[in-house]
């Protein structure tokens, strides 16, 4: 992505209204405490994963050090004046955190954990398909969809719990993690309106913005995707143009469709065809901001009629109540326990968030 020019996504109901953040944590002294602390420990526990991570850069260790006190000292700064970081979110602090990595010459820090979770991934596609398509029931299909692209979403190295049951446990995978999360009825359960909608109008072009890379990514998003080509929709896939934690990048998402066509004849011709491509956003985080997208995005999502949302940073701490003017599925796992008590849920528990327009 060139240039600084930002572009509003074109979908937003009231753009001039617009603002990404959940939490304004300059007048929330409470939810301030709490993010400027966890995520300055995320920050903090990469530093003893930067070698092991990044095994070809000696000094590894040495810059995530740096790393961890600059943003150690932003912290200290913002603690004392709410105003030194405008607007002061989540997002905005995650950011910063990416920025640094890249300004301390971490080109793609989680990059070899990425390609060893995405090629572990793809070795059980087929079964994952075979497995959705042995299921005749409509509804029943389609929940098993959207649960897989739920399960998939755990996968997630920026929560700390998601972080500590897979440094502990190296058979966590797919299967455990359906396990994980919250069965239905789900904590916000809007899968019924979503999938009678489906069923009476398939969509005629989906935008779906993606998380994480490894099993989110291969065993979530993409049955999804298939299940969407299948009944007739395009689908425009859209991953971060620069590297944040473990999510997909652009450039990645490009390589993985293309890996995972050799396991898919659907995905293989629908890439061939352009009834499935690939698009970057603009994004620099693992949040998103729907005012500073990618031009390319924003002309391709104008004949959108169904935009999927997924991730705790992309839905829940950004754009949770963000209405668009066509239908939005928002669909993400609660794995911080803060945030989920205090929207009155427990961790694990599911957003599945369907706003249709008519």
């Amino acid at each position: 992505m060139t240039g600084n020019e930002k572009h509003i996504c074109p979908l937003l109901k009231n753009p001039e209204n617009y603002n990404p953040d959940t939490l304004d944590l300059v007048d929330n002294l409470h939810a301030r405490g709490y993010w400027l602390s966890c995520l300055e420990q995320m920050v903090k526990k990469f530093v003893n994963k930067a070698q092991y991570l990044n095994p070809q850069d000696p000094r590894a260790t040495e810059k995530a050090e740096i790393c961890y006190q600059e943003f150690h000292n932003l912290v200290e700064q913002v603690a004392a004046d709410p105003s030194y970081l405008k607007p002061l979110s989540v997002r905005t602090l995650l950011e910063f955190n990416e920025d640094n990595l890249r300004s301390n010459n971490f080109k793609d820090a989680w990059q070899q954990q990425k390609e060893s979770e995405t090629l572990n991934a793809l070795s059980q596609l087929k079964s994952r398909i075979a497995h959705i398509d042995a299921i005749e029931d409509f509804e029943e299909r389609w929940q098993e969809i959207v649960q897989g692209v739920l399960a998939g979403n755990v996968f997630d190295w920026g929560a700390q719990i998601v972080r500590d049951i897979l440094e502990n446990s190296k058979s966590f995978g797919f299967e455990e993690a359906v396990k994980t999360i919250q069965k239905r009825p789900w904590f916000v359960d809007k899968f019924e309106d979503f999938v009678k909608k489906l069923k009476i109008t398939p969509y005629r072009t989906c935008v779906i913005f993606v998380d994480n890379s490894g099993v989110d990514f291969i065993l979530g998003i993409l049955p999804l995707t298939r299940a969407l080509l299948l009944q007739g929709s395009k689908v425009i896939l859209t991953a971060n143009s620069y590297p944040a934690l473990n999510d997909v990048t652009f450039q990645e998402l490009n390589l993985y469709c293309q890996k995972a066509a050799e396991y898919c004849s659907i995905l293989k011709d629908s890439l061939k065809n352009k009834q499935l491509i690939a698009v970057e956003n603009g994004q620099k985080g693992p949040c998103l901001n729907l005012a500073d997208l990618s031009a390319e995005l924003c002309k391709s999502m104008e004949s959108a009629d169904l935009v999927i949302i997924e991730g705790m940073g992309r839905a829940v701490h950004t754009n949770l109540y963000t209405k668009l003017t066509v239908d939005c599925l928002k669909l993400a796992v609660l794995k911080n326990e803060w945030l989920a008590q205090n929207m009155g849920a427990e961790q694990f528990s599911v957003i599945c968030d369907f706003d249709s327009v008519n």
